[in-house]
């Protein structure tokens, strides 16, 4: 048996730390496969048949084992697990001093087998979550087979609204290293499942290193703004959360609801799109979701048509090849987010109001457009926004 073999060496290394004898140990067909002597490893251990066989105790003393190979006085014991004999251990020395640590080596040893399987279990399980968390996601059009297989092995129902939640959490090489070094995997994941308040239907997995998505349910439709309401909430205290464990470079975004498991992929299509466009807008937070205005608000200009954005670009061009544009759009959108009030803005951008006044006319006269109108301001600020926007994403 594999799991066996990768098993022995690792339960030699501890068991030896706290018995004063050497031990060994064999798998079914005799072969050991770990030893504290390790000239042994690899040869066959024949008397371990007869242990298997017996499925019993077998002490071997010096009379015993005079016409015997490759055999070393002491006792032997069958290792079981789950009802089945797996191997035999063999603890070395004077028969009548080391019988006293058989039962107790030996459950040790089981014990730590039964671990070792159970972690294997669960993170074959893992695994599997994953793959079908990303499969749904990834795919096209999710076969319907597979989900409701998937739905039935884990215990999740499929025709439930639900929501993505994308969480970035920054540096795959440090988080990567750390997963490996610390085990921190399973922990970031109930951390997020905890901050968001969910409930068995919930489906939580890791897509990639960096990327941790959750598939939150909903009772109904109306559910739904409630749930964003709460998002930004939630999403502060995971971030809080995972800064205390040193992840720090975190961003969160929330997709619209889908009716079913088959169609969440669009979710998180959305989830994705909005994590993206926050990162290039540099949005402060970190929290990025189609209820938060300024999420809105800067992914506008990029859902404007690219006929609409050329004529534009066209009618605005003097103003855009100005040398003085840099600084003419700064003090635009500032006047913009300032209610377009003149006092608010110069204070903001630390100028004189004139200088203010003085920008603001050099636009007019650029672009013929009134900046004191509501409707003008409006097109040369979604101008503005678009241009910027292609400018970080090139």
């Amino acid at each position: 048996m594999e799991d066996l073999v990768q098993f022995a060496q690792k339960v030699i290394s501890s068991i030896s730390q706290i018995l004063p004898f050497p031990i060994s140990l064999s798998d079914k067909d005799g072969v050991i496969i770990g030893s504290t002597i390790p000239e042994r490893i690899g040869t066959v251990h024949p008397p371990s048949k007869e242990v298997l066989k017996k499925n019993t105790y077998v002490v071997f003393d010096e009379n015993k084992i005079k016409n015997m190979e490759n055999v070393l006085p002491g006792i032997a014991v069958p290792l079981t697990f789950d009802n089945k004999t797996i191997g035999v251990l063999g603890i070395i020395g004077p028969p009548n001093e080391v019988k006293p640590y058989a039962q107790l080596i030996k459950k040790s040893v089981e014990l730590m087998w039964q671990e070792t399987i159970y972690k294997q279990s669960e993170n074959l399980r893992m695994q599997t979550y994953e793959t079908f968390v990303q499969y749904i996601l990834f795919e096209e059009t999710p076969d319907p087979v597979k989900i409701k297989e998937f739905c039935h092995t884990f215990q999740i129902q499929d025709y439930k609204k639900r929501f993505c939640i994308l969480i970035d959490i920054g540096n795959t090489g440090l988080i990567e290293e750390r997963m490996r070094r610390e085990n921190i995997k399973r922990q970031l994941l109930e951390h997020t499942c905890k901050a968001f308040e969910c409930d068995t239907d919930a489906l939580c997995a890791f897509l990639y290193t960096e990327k941790i998505v959750l598939l939150k349910p909903l009772s109904n439709e109306k559910d739904f703004l409630h749930e964003l309401k709460q998002f930004e909430i939630q999403a502060k205290k995971l971030i809080n959360t995972f800064e205390t464990m040193s992840i720090s470079d975190i961003r969160i975004s929330a997709g619209n609801w889908r009716s079913r498991l088959g169609e969440v992929n669009h979710s998180y299509r959305e989830a994705e799109k909005i994590l993206s466009f926050g990162k290039i807008s540099k949005i402060k937070s970190g929290i990025y979701s189609y209820y938060n205005w300024e999420s809105l608000l800067s992914m506008l200009p990029h859902y404007l048509h690219d006929q609409f954005q050329d004529d534009v670009s066209i009618r605005l061009k003097p103003l855009m090849e100005n040398t003085s544009f840099p600084e003419l759009a700064r003090t635009f959108v500032e006047y913009c987010h300032s209610n377009m009030n003149i006092s608010k803005a110069a204070k903001k951008l630390f100028i004189h109001r004139n200088t203010l006044i003085y920008r603001l006319q050099k636009i007019e006269a650029l672009t013929s457009l009134d900046t004191k109108s509501f409707g003008d301001s409006v097109i040369l600020y979604l101008a503005i926004r678009t241009v910027k926007s292609k400018q970080k994403s090139s």
